[in-house]
This record gives C-alpha cells, structure tokens and sequence, in this order.
C-alpha cells in the first residue's frame, strides 16, 4: 500500500575531522579536510542549488560557525532549488546549510525539503516514493563504492516527514511508513537489502525510528526517520517534534557528532582488535614451539638454532607492534569516555531547556546503553591482550636463555675438544723426544728379524715403514692420554655447573 505525506524533509549531519587522527602511524597526504565543504557543492548541484558555502578561516579548538557574515542570531545559509521529478516536472524546493567548526572537527548540517506553504497556500501531499527524488545517484550515501560523503567521523540522515490526519489516528501504519521511507530514499526495490530497524520510540511525542546497527552500518550510516504528528490550524501544521527540532537544532548537532565520536573511536578499536589478535596468535604459536623445544631435553640442530635465533630478532618487533596495538585501545577507549561524558552533558542541558517530565529516552539510550557498551568491550579487550603482553616478555626471555644454554653447551664441548687436541698433540710430542725407540724397534724386529731399521742403510721400504708406524705410535699415547684428560675436564665442568 502506497501512503501519502506531507512537507517531506531531508537532514545531513556530517562530521568530519579537520586533520588526519593523531593516532594514524603513517602520515596520510591525500586527507582532504575540506571534503565537507566539496560535497555540499556536488550536493547542491543535483539539485539545482546556487548558494555557495563563503567560509572563514578559523584556529583549531573552537565550536565556532564557519559562514562569512553570520550573526549570534543567524548561522544558516538558506538555500532555494529544484526537485527534477521521475516524471520529468520539478518542485520548488528549499533549506538550510550549517557549516561548523566543533573544537578539532568540522560538521555540516545539511537540509532540502518541500516547503509546507507556497505562495502563502499549503502544499500538496506526496507519494512516499518522492523520496527516491530526494537522493539522485545516491548522492547523500556514505558509500564506497559511489565515493560519495565518506566523512572520517560518518554521519547520520534525518527523513521527516508530516502524517495526515488519517495516519495520526493509525499507530499500526507508521512503521510501515518508515520502513517505506527508508526503501524508497535508499532505492532499494527489496525491503531485505536495507538496513535493519535497530530500535523505535517516541520523541517530542512523534515516532522516530533508527535504522541500522550503529556500529556496523557502514554503507548507508545511520538513517532515522521521525513522523510528525500536529494539527491543521487554518492550513498551517503544528507539532512539538518539528517546533522543538527547529529550536534546538544546535543541540541536535552536537548530540549527532558527539555520538559518532564515540561509535567511530569503537569501530577503528574493532580494527585494532583485529590486529591485535593476529599479533596474539603469532605470539601463541612461538610459545608453543618454545614449550615443545623446551620439553625434548636435547641438544638444539643448528636449523633449529638458527630458527630461535629468528624468533629473537621477530619477537621485540611484534613486542612493540602489539604495545602500540595495545595503546591505540588505551587512546580510543579514552576517546569514547570523553565524547561519551560530551553527549550526556549536552543531553542534559537540552533537558533543563525543556519541561520537566520531557521523555528524552530516545536519546538517552545511547548514553545509558549503547555506549558503556562499546566502552566494557575495549575493557575486556584490554584485560584480555594485557596479559599476552607479559606471555610476550616471557617468551623472549625463555628464548633468549634457551638460545644462550645451547650456546654455552656448544662452547663446552668445543673446550673439550680443544683440550683433547691439545693434551693429544703435547703428550705425542714429548713421547716422540723420549727414549720410546728402543721398545718400537724391538716390536718391529720380532715381526722382520731379516730387516734392519738402520736408517739410510737399511734402505727406502724399511725406513718408511719404521716411521709410519713410529709416528702412529706416539699418536696413540697421545689420543689416550687426551682422551682420559677430557674425560676428566668434562667431569669437573658438570659438577661446577651443578
């Protein structure tokens, strides 16, 4: 079923950081900090809109308005345009620009509509699919794909609209109408490819509806929708939701950016996290490989030295990868206390502006549940990956010191070996110098009594045979002796090290 509306509005709140996050490691020089600005102007031109944003120049730190020549009174450049119809006519449409500097950001409150009156008579009902007209190439979309607003901080779409008197009386119809505003502005022909209803409620005692996860709704944003329900006065529409909107409308700004302050500082935590746990993982598995090698009670190959030698020169990098993952999380975390506390301050000032039983609970939920939410998260985040970051400290002293046993080990044996040679090489001297030719030539003679070991004369064979076997004698004495001489070196180092 196809509904009619009345005085049909769309609302952009655009927030955008004036320069790249302190917390980006790498220096971007592509960041366009005045994408707002150039948005407006693609914006405008789909909707024949000739008013340009003339802005000044201010310091950083300031919630200040931006338009040349504005008053404490005035801050809103009107705007007049054109709405090009599916059916090839245009509507006369108009609104209001915004723009604003909010302390290290800037914010861009954006409205087009159809006006409630023209030429001092009121304006027709529409068919909800105009709203389709209202974003023509999905100009007013986030998305990546159309690379279209994609502020740094997001933003969020307001569609209003006024119910006639017939779907006042009718409360059964009105999500139905929201859910028919949300299809036809996102183009969507299927009701299951937009955003989900995330929640619905009453402000100002009008219906609101928010479509969307907060946190996860990356490609349309966050898109509400608030059916106005008044009274026709002598054709002129009255209703507290619109009268309230339109007098705090600053208010509403700044409850807007503080919100995607805190939602954004939880999405980039979720990249964070992600991050942090890949680093965990790979600190999970040296560990384990650690452990392993540790349980063998064997010496080391030299591959896998040469592997724990890798893991040492890894693990202090991936140490201080994953402190700085673990510090992002501290920032955001903060980030998300800061604007958290900025939104429930701000809420409460709306709320001394107002009656005393206002209900506000629509906005409030986002202070009492939706963002100690986000922020318990990053606490258990933080509890969870603290602890990885002592196993890391561990792990690398636990190698470092196996790296350092198997080096001394190695040492060890290379003392032995050394000693061997040594005590080998000086005990075959001495006994080549000693008086041991008189027991060899008598073992030499018993096996050739016919030979003579007298050297020339005995001739080339007999002497080469007397010295082979000469030298492979006093090599023998010396193998032994170096033998039982290690032996005991080795003993005496393993008491030691005991």
């Amino acid at each position: 079923m196809t509904h009619k509306i009345y005085a049909p509005n769309i609302h952009l709140f655009a927030f955008h950081l004036r320069n790249k996050s302190s917390s980006d490691s790498q220096p971007d020089t592509d960041y366009n900090s005045e994408l707002l600005w150039h948005k407006y102007d693609q914006i405008c031109a789909k909707f024949q809109i000739q008013q340009k944003l003339d802005l000044r120049d201010v310091a950083e730190g300031y919630r200040i308005a931006l338009l040349k020549g504005d008053t404490k009174d005035n801050i809103l450049l009107p705007l007049e345009g054109k709405l090009s119809l599916n059916n090839g006519k245009g509507i006369r449409i108009t609104g209001q620009a915004c723009p604003l500097q909010i302390y290290d950001s800037y914010a861009l409150g954006l409205n087009i509509r159809i006006p409630e009156r023209e030429n001092n008579q009121k304006t027709e009902d529409v068919d909800l699919t105009i709203f389709n007209d209202f974003n023509p190439d999905q100009c007013f979309l986030p998305s990546k794909i159309n690379s279209n607003i994609n502020s740094s901080l997001g933003q969020i779409l307001l569609l209003t609209a006024w119910l006639p008197q017939k779907q006042q009386q009718d409360s059964h119809v009105w999500k139905e109408i929201a859910d028919q505003c949300v299809q036809n502005f996102l183009g969507e022909k299927n009701q299951d490819n937009c955003p989900p209803l995330y929640r619905e409620g009453q402000l100002f005692d009008s219906p609101i509806f928010e479509y969307g996860i907060p946190d996860k709704s990356q490609d349309y944003g966050q898109i509400f929708v608030w059916l106005f329900l008044g009274e026709d006065v002598n054709g002129n529409y009255g209703a507290r939701a619109d009268e309230n909107f339109s007098l705090f409308y600053q208010y509403f700004i700044d409850l807007f950016f503080y919100r995607q302050k805190v939602i954004r500082a939880y999405q980039i935590s979720r990249e964070v996290y992600s991050d942090a746990y890949q680093g965990y993982q790979e600190i999970k598995q040296i560990i384990n490989e650690t452990t392993q090698s540790q349980d063998n009670y064997r010496s080391l190959s030299e591959a896998e030295l040469l592997d724990f030698k890798k893991k040492l020169r890894i693990l202090p990098k991936l140490d201080l990868n994953y402190s700085d993952w673990l510090r992002q999380l501290e920032s955001y975390s903060l980030t998300m206390k800061i604007n958290a506390h900025n939104y429930s301050e701000k809420l409460q000032q709306l709320q001394e502006k107002l009656p005393k039983d206002e209900d506000l609970s629509f906005l409030s939920v986002f202070e009492h549940k939706i963002s100690p939410t986000y922020q318990e998260q990053i606490k258990i985040s933080l509890s969870y990956f603290g602890h990885s970051s002592a196993l890391l400290d561990k792990a690398i002293s636990s190698i470092r010191g196996i790296v350092e046993i198997e080096q001394a080990e190695r040492e060890k044996r290379l003392q032995l070996w050394i000693t061997f040679v040594g005590t080998g090489l000086a005990v075959s001297g001495i006994s080549s110098q000693s008086d041991a030719k008189q027991p060899l030539e008598s073992i030499l003679i018993k096996l050739d009594r016919k030979g003579s070991l007298d050297c020339p004369e005995a001739g080339l064979y007999p002497c080469l045979t007397y010295t082979f076997w000469f030298v492979l004698f006093h090599i023998l004495i010396g193998v032994g002796v170096g033998a039982i001489v290690a032996f005991i070196v080795d003993r005496i180092i393993h008491r030691r090290s005991k």
